[in-house]
């Protein structure tokens, strides 16, 4: 996973047009909607990650810690509007740029970028919280996105 998942993060945070929002709550959102898309269109996670709907929607801490731990990320410490405390993450000055996805995953993830980059962070959670997953699990659930995605498509027919 490690590896995998260290190009789709330095890919968002390559081709995500609005740097400033890229936070560990919105970069790990991203991810879920990334594995909820592909979830939907192939019936697996680009991840293997194991989503739990905690008290902020979908989160995997494995995300923010393996950025964390990678050299071509940086984490910049900053203040939200309301003035909690909130991780930045951009890409390092001194990264190659060569970023190694699939076909398939940049699609998917290209996908995410464009439904997501013109939403405020309000409207990015709502979207979030409407997907099938969060609407049809209970707060502090696992959340199988294989599974509700082969009931999301069944209720669509």
């Amino acid at each position: 996973m490690k590896a995998a998942i260290s190009n789709i993060i330095k890919y968002l945070l390559k081709e995500y047009p609005y740097k400033k929002e890229l936070s560990a709550s919105r970069l790990t959102k991203m991810i879920y909607l990334i594995d909820w898309k592909s979830s939907i269109d192939s019936g697996k996670q680009i991840t293997n990650a194991r989503w739990h709907f905690d008290h902020f929607g979908p989160y995997v801490d494995d995300f923010v810690n393996l950025a964390k731990e990678d050299k071509d990320i940086i984490v910049e410490h900053t203040s939200n509007a309301y003035g909690g405390k909130k991780q930045l993450f951009k890409l390092s000055d001194n990264f190659n740029g060569k970023i190694e996805i699939s076909e398939k995953e940049r699609i998917i993830a290209d996908h995410v970028i464009k439904v997501t980059k013109t939403k405020n962070y309000q409207d990015f959670i709502n979207l979030v919280y409407s997907t099938y997953p969060i609407i049809s699990s209970n707060r502090y659930d696992d959340l199988d996105l294989v599974e509700s995605a082969k009931k999301y498509k069944k209720i669509l027919k």
